[in-house]
């Protein structure tokens, strides 16, 4: 019993250290807890920003992102690690092609958490993790997460965010600056936050494929009401996934025009699949357009990483 309190009083000290650490998105002055009302408050400004379940809440709304948040909602643990399933983990260490010892107290920023897929890689391998994600994804995350001491959320834009410069020694972003309005910029404003000698990598769609081919029909729905869309995708998958994945029609007409995720979980098929058609932006590129963000910005030690399309940088 006393070492579980000792780990709740450990886990509040944390989060009451992160709060604190936090600057106004005006003045860039400290922001300061106030535990009688949970918020954070800018002295000059006199902004309050809420801080609702232990995750401050630096926008009002999910924005342009309603889809994120439904699907993550829906799929709150369908592509996070478990005892057989270790694709997360993979793909993280594939991106960064690091040892794991180098994780270890590294202050890391993840760009875009949705429900803590990866950032659980990095916390498993004993870095410090602060996740942003401007959908309510970051409420999903912080349960999934909840074992964890070293993890910190926020609800922020990531245009916007409330950090100091230089505050991370790693900041990634998987699947995500692709969903923005202004992908290149996105990456641009992030740059701040990193330390010198900081590492930096992104993951973002490829400019063939399912995310890129699906454009056509992506005009009508992104139009519709994500949880309409949800129910039409899923009717669609129980009756065409098998006959796109084993009676070849994701090689006709209707594969090249209405393509579908064929991942052997049928589960992160559905996910997949409405992830390619319901975001208001959707954003493809090739590794030669990423690499050119990397080098425009001065950064070093650039490497194009094995899964498509990850870029990997220093500062």
């Amino acid at each position: 019993m006393k070492k579980l309190n000792n780990d709740i009083e450990n886990k509040k000290n944390k989060s009451f250290e992160f709060l604190n650490q936090l600057n106004c998105l005006e003045c860039k002055l400290p922001l300061v807890f106030e535990s009688k009302r949970i918020i954070l408050f800018c002295n000059k400004c006199k902004i309050e920003i809420p801080v609702d379940k232990g995750i401050p809440r630096f926008v009002d709304s999910d924005k342009y992102v309603k889809n994120f948040s439904l699907e993550w909602n829906i799929h709150k643990t369908t592509q996070i690690d478990s005892v057989k399933y270790k694709e997360s983990e993979k793909n993280f260490h594939e991106r960064f092609g690091l040892p794991r010892s180098f994780w270890k107290g590294k202050k890391v920023l993840d760009v875009g958490v949705g429900v803590g897929r990866y950032a659980k890689v990095a916390l498993d391998a004993d870095a410090e993790v602060c996740g942003i994600d401007l959908s309510y994804a970051v409420d999903v995350a912080k349960e999934n997460l909840k074992n964890y001491d070293k993890i910190s959320l926020c609800q922020a834009d990531i245009f916007s965010l409330p950090f100091d410069d230089q505050s991370f020694d790693v900041i990634y972003s998987f699947g995500v600056l692709h969903h923005t309005p202004d992908p290149q910029n996105a990456f641009r404003s992030l740059l701040r936050y990193l330390k010198p000698g900081g590492v930096i990598c992104l993951t973002l769609y490829e400019n063939h494929g399912m995310y890129h081919t699906s454009r056509y029909l992506r005009k009508l729905t992104t139009s519709i009401n994500p949880k309409l869309l949800y129910l039409i995708t899923l009717f669609y998958l129980l009756i065409m996934y098998l006959p796109y994945k084993y009676f070849g029609l994701r090689y006709g007409v209707l594969g090249r025009f209405a393509p579908i995720s064929l991942s052997n979980n049928f589960s992160e098929a559905i996910l997949d699949t409405y992830d390619c058609y319901s975001p208001k932006y959707q954003h493809t590129y090739s590794d030669f357009d990423v690499f050119s963000w990397f080098k425009e910005v001065g950064l070093q030690k650039i490497e194009v990483r094995p899964q498509p399309v990850t870029i990997l940088g220093y500062k």
